[in-house]
């Protein structure tokens, strides 16, 4: 099949999803997966979170929790491929919500729950992804100079101005590779994954033989049976915290889905890059795991200083107070080509929504460039992630509280795709090029029960009551968010949206989970 033929028949499938292809088809199955590979970005996520996931059960926990963490997000990205390859559109996950709540009032409802959560969990995403940089470069002024003037402790409302100011620059750089051409922007998907690759081999070469020559490896014993509790918890919690690494990383692979109008035969090609970058980043996540636990300082050493980001201290232990720059600034580029590429599909989620009619101004915010592309949704979304970067000026437990949503919301939304695929359309549910066959509904059942569960688990509290009551920041007011967006969701839909969501469709009640079965009605309102 010649590219031109298998465009035609991507636009022609979307048409009998009820809309007109808009957006320029100019990605490839690769640039795919690298989307999705890129916005999970294993090492980067498990870096980020190691100081965290570390104080959540230790050493035995996080590699055990990972693996087994790992199997139920494949099995998660199984179940989304499949609704992926059946219903290749921008929306996405909550179009697929849509259709796994058999259509109807029912799965308007839903679907509009998930697109909320979605949306608030990416938006999240790219405030902390760029706040992170910061904190990387802030980090590494202060490996570099420990008597350094200026301000670094979370503490100083300087020091949190500085990070503002930094995280700004980041998100703004990340927005601007935006802008770029679709076939030129597709090397940015390219270099993602390039660099992921450099990081994952300088970080597996490089660091076992800079702990050689310093302060030594952590023993076997310690890293394969050491426990730790750092945040005073309950020891049985203690030990479920510990999955909050997997559920925090092997999160986002909806990314390809997002980008399905996009991608040249989509429903092959989006349905893959959907389970095989969450294979890949599970697969690379383990022995990333194993060996950062190997090389670490002893513990206290490890949590011993005031820098935002322990890591970076880390690294300047083992690679030294100069060279260790070169491994940070492989995660400082890794890191902004993570949020540039998470951009990227959250503007589709946006521009889908958009053409769904809920957002006032609807009709500006799906408006397409003449290169087709969504660029009023990547200014709009972009707005408002440097307007959640502000909540950290006062004080940074505002900041933290609400981008602890980052990766609930996107969870929340998995699990309902699971129960809905498992136990409303499990009979009706027609699949397209990736199907499960019987394993299917298996698959939904594990996805709804893995992702409610990391969903507890992102909620719970990180630290025992007598350390909470001490510091109030130290509280996770993650269920808090999670529940306000869901009640804002309620009022918005009772008010206005239960009747504009889905406008653009005539046809919105049919329960027919085949899209080759979408109504002619639905069909003449796309191609009008």
């Amino acid at each position: 099949m010649t590219n031109d033929a298998a465009v035609d028949e991507d636009d022609l499938q979307l048409l009998k999803l009820g809309y007109r292809s808009e957006l320029a088809r100019a990605w490839g199955a690769f640039d795919n997966f690298a989307c999705s590979f890129s916005a999970l970005y294993c090492i980067g996520g498990i870096r980020v979170l190691f100081y965290i996931a570390l104080s959540a059960g230790g050493p035995a926990a996080m590699w055990s929790s990972w693996i087994s963490g790992s199997i139920v997000a494949i099995i998660t990205a199984a179940t989304l491929a499949e609704a992926c390859s059946t219903y290749p559109a921008a929306g996405s996950i909550y179009y697929w919500a849509f259709r796994s709540w058999g259509g109807g009032k029912l799965g308007r409802f839903v679907s509009f729950l998930v697109a909320a959560w979605t949306l608030v969990a990416w938006t999240s995403f790219l405030a902390t992804d760029s706040f992170g940089v910061a904190n990387y470069v802030i980090s590494e002024v202060v490996a570099f100079n420990p008597n350094t003037s200026m301000p670094y402790e979370t503490s100083d409302v300087k020091a949190r101005a500085v990070a503002w100011a930094l995280s700004l620059l980041f998100l703004a750089l990340a927005t601007s590779l935006n802008f770029l051409p679709p076939r030129t922007y597709a090397w940015v998907f390219r270099a993602g994954f390039i660099v992921i690759m450099i990081d994952i081999l300088l970080n597996m070469i490089w660091l076992p033989i800079g702990v050689s020559k310093t302060y030594g490896f952590r023993s076997a014993e310690y890293v394969f049976t050491s426990t730790y509790n750092g945040g005073g918890t309950a020891p049985s919690l203690n030990w479920v915290l510990s999955w909050y690494l997997p559920a925090s990383c092997l999160v986002g692979q909806d990314a390809s889905g997002h980008v399905a109008e996009e991608t040249v035969t989509a429903r092959k090609s989006a349905a893959k890059g959907v389970f095989w970058s969450t294979v890949a980043s599970a697969l690379c996540g383990f022995p990333i795991i194993i060996l950062f636990l190997f090389c670490m300082p002893p513990i206290e050493t490890f949590y011993d200083t005031s820098v935002p980001q322990p890591f970076i201290n880390m690294y300047a232990m083992a690679l030294g107070p100069r060279a260790h720059a070169v491994a940070t600034t492989v995660a400082i580029i890794g890191a902004v080509l993570n949020t540039s590429i998470s951009l990227v599909a959250v503007s589709r989620l946006v521009f889908a929504i958009a053409r769904d009619s809920v957002f006032p101004f609807s009709n500006i915010l799906c408006r397409v460039s003449k290169s087709k592309q969504p660029h009023n949704a990547v200014v709009f979304i972009s707005t408002c992630a440097a307007l959640l970067l502000c909540t950290q000026l006062p004080s940074q437990v505002a900041f933290y509280s609400l981008t602890s949503t980052s990766a609930a919301g996107s969870i929340a939304a998995y699990g309902l795709v699971g129960f809905g695929r498992a136990f409303i359309t499990r009979k009706s549910f027609r699949p397209g090029f990736w199907e499960l066959g019987r394993a299917g509904v298996l698959c939904a059942v594990v996805t709804f029960i893995w992702n409610s569960f990391a969903f507890s688990v992102l909620c719970a509290p990180q630290y025992g009551d007598s350390a909470i009551d001490g510091d109030a920041s130290l509280f996770n007011y993650c269920i808090v968010i999670m529940a306000g967006i869901t009640v804002i969701a309620l009022e918005e839909w009772w008010r206005k949206s239960r009747n504009d969501w889905f406008g653009n469709l005539k046809v919105v009640d049919d329960s027919s989970d085949n899209p080759g079965d979408v109504s002619s009605a639905e069909t003449e309102a796309a191609s009008a």
